[in-house]
């Protein structure tokens, strides 16, 4: 089991970005709105909708005027939710200055393909690409291959970048139409921490928040809502790590993280907080740690 520990990014670890931020027109205090209008907030990067006609409020700071619509398209896959994607039709890619960063995460992905390149004082260091289809293992039999839809990973991990505080991050996201649309949910970057071996026998699952209500005459009406990744899991670690790990798990709380409890299952892999652990000094050498983590929707 090991989690990476997201590196909050700001305006100037963006470098670039091919995502357009014209969601649209951005606000201006000389403009007067009228119910409806739409604009972006540059300051903030994110999307707005005037609930009342206004001039000189800004929609960060009156929310009875203004409702927050979420994050601008070049933003969103920065803001550490889940649900919000920035999207571009044939690729995606965006430069980053994030520091001292040993680990990069795409995650709710709708690519093909992803490269991942690190250059220091104009030196490529690290390269690497990686598919999102699953291929054969997803497909075995003619009846799968001609009629079931290519079976493809919407998470993909870059756990072995190199560590430079001055490095230039260039992440890729390509689609092998150029008229299909690229998007990505989450890139997250930051660094990387073991807490063990994951064992056998972890339980994994979804939180369905969808309602389902049956009426007085037996109807039943689904609305369809957002889930959430849920993930139960029991670490076997060295007794001597116990306080650090105690330690990092307590400064954690109430933190978004991403878990990644085995790199050979996708579903292992979960963006969101845990919900308890505890630790069992069960031998001199030897101890465990039972995590459960609820992921974010």
């Amino acid at each position: 089991m090991r989690l990476i520990r997201p590196t909050t990014l700001t305006d100037a670890m963006l470098t670039s970005s091919t995502a357009p931020e014209a969601d649209y027109p951005a606000w201006s205090s000389a403009t007067a709105y009228a119910v409806g209008a739409r604009v972006i907030l540059t300051a903030t990067h994110r999307r707005y909708e005037a609930l009342a006609a206004s001039t000189n409020v800004s929609p960060s700071a009156d929310p009875t005027k203004w409702l927050d619509l979420g994050p601008t398209n070049r933003w969103a896959m920065f803001d550490a939710r889940v649900g919000t994607a920035t999207s571009r039709t044939g690729s995606l890619q965006v430069g980053l200055a994030p520091g001292t960063i040993d680990a990069l995460a795409l995650i709710d992905t709708e690519a093909e393909s992803a490269t991942v390149t690190l250059t220091v004082g104009g030196v490529q260091v690290y390269s690497r690409s990686q598919t999102f289809n699953v291929g054969g293992v997803a497909i075995d039999n003619w009846f799968s291959w001609f009629f079931e839809p290519l079976g493809q990973k919407t998470s993909m991990l870059f756990l072995d970048v190199p560590v430079y505080a001055a490095g230039q991050l260039s992440v890729t996201l390509t689609r092998d139409n150029p008229a299909d649309s690229v998007s990505c949910g989450t890139l997250l970057v930051g660094r990387q921490l073991s807490l063990g071996d994951t064992e056998h026998g972890a339980d994994i699952g979804i939180i369905d928040y969808s309602r389902k209500e049956t009426d007085q005459f037996g109807v039943t009406s689904v609305v369809e809502r957002a889930f959430a990744k849920r993930m139960t899991a029991k670490v076997v670690m060295p007794t001597d790590a116990i306080d650090d790990i105690h330690r990092s798990l307590a400064a954690l709380r109430a933190t978004p993280v991403l878990w990644i409890g085995s790199e050979s299952f996708e579903s292992l892999t979960v963006y969101g907080f845990y919900k308890e652990f505890s630790i069992d000094i069960a031998y001199p050498t030897v101890s465990y740690c039972s995590l459960t983590i609820e992921g974010l929707t």
